[in-house]
């Protein structure tokens, strides 16, 4: 595996401290007069979701890694365990509510995805860049809402909130972006 200085990482590289995947949230440089240089590199252990600020000589070097990635579906939650199915080799596993961390509010089931392995095992996903949910609650329209401006706090099948304009009704099918979980339009 290619090994690199703390100058040449970037955000949003893999590298491996420790024994265990970092992922590069972000990273600064500071030099005084008669010092060395120093790299503060935050980091998010894949493992745990950890994020963790460690300081390095700009010279230290790290070993990156590329994780593996292949395509799941999701079948279903039970209580804190998301289960999925790896559909190269069909194959189950789960994950954890804390490894998933809000991208569990964008999982329904039958959604593929695809799937972040670290010694052939699954420890991350990446979602589609939008959803389609189902609004299970939405406030009921007001007579005098206006067309332009307002807006209303709806919930999606998988329990998320959120703010939509006020023309949204239950059983709408809404289109939320996952990067940002906002709503987009409506299907």
């Amino acid at each position: 595996m290619p090994t690199i200085t703390f100058k040449e990482i970037k955000k949003g590289s893999v590298v491996l401290l420790d024994n265990e995947p970092y992922e590069v949230l972000d990273r600064s440089f500071r030099a005084k007069q008669q010092n060395k240089a120093m790299a503060t590199v935050n980091l998010r252990n894949l493992l745990t979701n950890k994020v963790i600020e460690k300081n390095f000589q700009s010279s230290a070097t790290v070993e990156e890694i590329n994780l593996e990635e292949s395509r799941a579906q999701f079948l279903y939650q039970d209580g804190d365990a998301y289960y999925f199915m790896d559909q190269e080799t069909y194959d189950q596993f789960s994950l954890d509510k804390s490894q998933l961390g809000d991208s569990a509010n964008y999982l329904k089931e039958e959604l593929v995805i695809r799937i972040k392995k670290f010694n052939e095992k699954p420890i991350d996903i990446i979602l589609p860049a939008e959803v389609s949910l189902k609004v299970i609650e939405a406030p009921p329209n007001v007579k005098g809402d206006t067309v332009q401006g307002g807006s209303k706090i709806i919930v999606l099948e998988t329990g998320m909130k959120v703010s939509t304009p006020l023309f949204v009704n239950v059983d709408d099918k809404v289109i939320v972006k996952t990067k940002t979980g906002k709503f987009d339009r409506r299907e």
